[in-house]
């Protein structure tokens, strides 16, 4: 067979041709980084791709949703702080002006101070997230909060506020104005007043009516003309004091204790003569701690503390109930009765073991020191009543024996609204009954402000999945799309030597010039 030159060219070409096209197709990966160019590259990848992309689009999407409920509950939370802040404010004003102190004047100058808290409230609950009312329900162009013939009035709906993200996941982070005009009952039962003795474990902070003791130094000259200052900085106890002074430097010839009556501190001197307290530094330590001044026979007794009940309190601190012995008691609620053991598995030390021991044993029952710091309130959110249990009189000892009653429903601008105007009529009487109110209030905002948190909570759990899911969907577009450049680059490198060696393999089979014809 007779061997052409075609035949001989064909071979060297063709490789030399395949060799430039992988050259060629690698030189482009290394410089846009990606396996194809077109689709007809590698269509299984193509389609891979473009499902990651409609998913990293919609998870952008979920994204910017979430971020903007996220942003929508903290402005919703931040209202609701700022008027908690002003509830105080206005029941800070009803207690000043409840006293004998306050005048018809200072009453009716509080309740133009009270007009404007309920100007501010308004504006606050008339706020706008997006350039949309957020407390309007689906009535997010209109105002929520008017005054219409000289009353607040709600004009939204309930309409409910959802933002998706995800393909099945809405959250709902309404709050309806409506929510602010009748907030809610409550049912409770108080104990009998409960006035507890000062005592070595009596924190200071309880004393003078929860006013408590403010830090500072103050000096004790004794009988013997020894002179120690006592600072009580950091103390946390009556003890605390009392060891101070009966562990001074220098020593002083004094006895600190508890006043036999319970009810004070008294300083004795163990020789004969007279103590002298005085203070220090422009404080008013020792008149907070009721021993500012001289001893009288040799003894200083302090004036009365007034502590007010805590959690921390002893029971055995308590005179009204010193003496008894709590064995239990039931509480009938939603026609279960659940019975209240104060013995077992231990019997009960502390108003905190108290109250821990009955919500305990019975759901949906709190119980705690009430408001004054004077006993226990129970409430619920449903009626409830207290019975004596097995013979024993504990209920009854307690004075917790009896049917609850009903306290509200509460309104936001509904007990505003009568503070300005028992101030404007000059009635303290009535402030009582309406603190009372306010307290309601603030009790129901605050349980509002727990379920917009434990929103603004789930939120941030999701967004941070979404996150990671965004992070996911790159990875794998990235490991689908993008080529690894050193591998590419090796890769180049042989082609480019199997390119040159087919270059030079051409040469030598078409080595041909005219010498060749001549």
């Amino acid at each position: 067979m007779r061997i052409t030159f075609r035949m001989l060219s064909k071979g060297p070409l063709r490789n030399i041709f395949n060799s430039l096209e992988r050259v060629t197709k690698l030189q482009i990966q290394a410089g846009s980084m990606k396996r194809y160019q077109v689709p007809s590259d590698d269509p299984v990848s193509v389609m891979k791709v473009l499902g990651f992309r409609t998913l990293l689009e919609q998870n952008k999407n979920y994204i910017s949703n979430a971020i903007n409920a996220q942003m929508y509950t903290d402005t919703i939370d931040s209202t609701l702080r700022s008027i908690k802040s002003l509830l105080d404010k206005a029941k800070s004003i009803a207690l000043e002006q409840r006293s004998d102190t306050s005048s018809a004047e200072t009453r009716r100058v509080a309740a133009i101070e009270v007009d404007g808290l309920i100007s501010d409230v308004k504006d606050l609950l008339n706020i706008k997230f997006n350039g949309k009312y957020i407390f309007s329900g689906h009535r997010t162009q209109i105002e929520p909060f008017q005054e219409i013939n000289g009353r607040i009035q709600y004009q939204g709906d309930d309409g409910v506020v959802r933002f998706r993200v995800g393909p099945n996941r809405l959250i709902d982070v309404t709050v309806p104005g409506s929510r602010f005009l009748n907030m809610g009952q409550v049912y409770q039962i108080d104990s009998i007043v409960m006035i507890p003795d000062v005592s070595m474990d009596t924190p200071l902070a309880d004393l003078n009516n929860g006013e408590g003791v403010t830090p500072g130094r103050f000096q004790i000259t004794d009988a013997s003309g020894n002179t120690a200052v006592i600072d009580i900085t950091g103390a946390a106890t009556v003890g605390d004091v009392l060891n101070r002074i009966n562990n001074s430097v220098p020593p002083l010839d004094v006895m600190a204790g508890v006043a036999v009556d319970g009810d004070s501190i008294a300083i004795t001197s163990t020789v004969p003569g007279e103590i002298t307290v005085t203070e220090l530094d422009g404080g008013h330590t020792a008149d907070d701690l009721g021993i500012l001044g001289t001893s009288s026979g040799g003894t200083l007794i302090g004036r009365e503390l007034n502590p007010v009940l805590s959690d921390s309190t002893r029971l055995t601190y308590i005179d009204a109930i010193s003496d008894v012995f709590l064995f239990g008691m039931d509480v009938v609620m939603n026609g279960e009765s659940y019975h209240v053991d104060f013995t077992s598995p231990s019997y009960v030390q502390t108003i905190e073991d108290l109250c821990n021991r009955i919500m305990e044993s019975v759901p949906g029952l709190a119980a705690e020191v009430n408001e004054e710091g004077n006993g226990i309130v129970l409430s619920s959110e449903i009626p409830f009543s207290v019975e004596n249990s097995n013979g024993w009189t504990t209920a009854t000892d307690l004075g917790l024996e009896g049917e609850s009653f009903s306290v509200g429903p509460f309104s936001l601008f509904g007990s505003l609204e009568e503070l300005k105007s028992a101030l404007q009529s000059n009635n303290p009487d009535a402030l009582d009954d309406i603190i009372g109110k306010i307290d309601g209030v603030t009790q129901h905002f605050l349980e509002i402000v727990a379920e917009v948190g434990a929103r603004g909570k789930e939120i941030e759990l999701v967004l941070s999945r979404l996150e990671d899911d965004k992070t996911k969907f790159e990875e794998m577009l990235i490991s689908i799309e993008q080529v690894d450049l050193s591998e590419v680059l090796t890769k180049l490198s042989e082609a480019q030597i199997v390119y040159e060696s087919a270059l030079k393999t051409a040469s030598q089979v078409y080595r041909l010039s005219l010498l060749n014809y001549m």
